[in-house]
């Protein structure tokens, strides 16, 4: 590649990270239904051929983003699975790394739900996608970690629900406190608080894990 070549190369790159990092900020403020091809490229500070060049559409440039998004924990809850671990405790990672990811992504996860009632078509298909990953993952390590004798039998999905719910239902109660406004300041950082702190967090997995694990199995 010539000089004049990788100068293009290099300021292309830059401007097609610079739409993806403004997506992400304009997102995060008021979800991808509101985002508009001018907006975006007015926050980036590109202009619209820009764009077009780039991502052609709006709705391609939306399925990017979203796995863009959501790659960076996909591949940590990859090497979780691929550890040397028994699989109950690579199931305690999952879980808890799954719940610390859902806290600091709270408002963006909030408005990616607004924007699949809303019919943003990429993000419905992306949340379809979504279904066959982590929590396959997660059933997966409910299956092995009952094959170890470690945790309780029963129907590996509806465990998988009862633990993601016992522990992701109190991260959206915290997103819903401090976007709706409803609560008093003072008791919106008491629900965050107790909702997202690590020392919580890790509380209330332990007695999840307490209350699925088998009978007789070393903790």
């Amino acid at each position: 590649m010539n000089r004049v070549a990788a100068r293009t190369s290099a300021r292309d790159d830059t401007t097609r990270e610079r739409l993806l990092r403004s997506g992400i900020v304009l997102a995060r403020r008021g979800g991808l239904r509101a985002l508009t091809v001018r907006s975006l490229a007015a926050h980036a500070r590109v202009n619209l051929g820009s764009f077009v060049y780039h991502f052609g559409t709006r709705e391609a440039f939306i399925a990017e983003l979203v796995e863009r998004w959501y790659s960076p924990i996909w591949l940590q809850l990859q090497a979780t699975v691929e550890q040397e671990l028994p699989p109950v405790a690579k199931l305690e990672r999952l879980i808890l790394q799954l719940v610390e990811w859902a806290s600091r992504n709270r408002a963006f996860l909030g408005h990616l739900l607004m924007d699949a009632s809303a019919g943003e078509k990429a993000v419905v298909r992306f949340l379809r996608t979504v279904a066959g990953r982590h929590p396959l993952l997660v059933v997966q390590m409910i299956r092995e970690s009952q094959a170890a004798g470690q945790i309780v039998r029963g129907d590996p999905v509806h465990l998988m629900l009862f633990a993601m719910s016992a522990m992701g239902l109190p991260v959206l109660l915290a997103h819903g406190a401090a976007a709706g406004r409803v609560f008093p300041p003072a008791t919106r950082r008491f629900v965050v608080g107790y909702a997202t702190d690590r020392r919580h967090v890790t509380e209330r997995l332990e007695w999840l894990m307490t209350g699925i694990r088998a009978r007789g199995a070393v903790p």
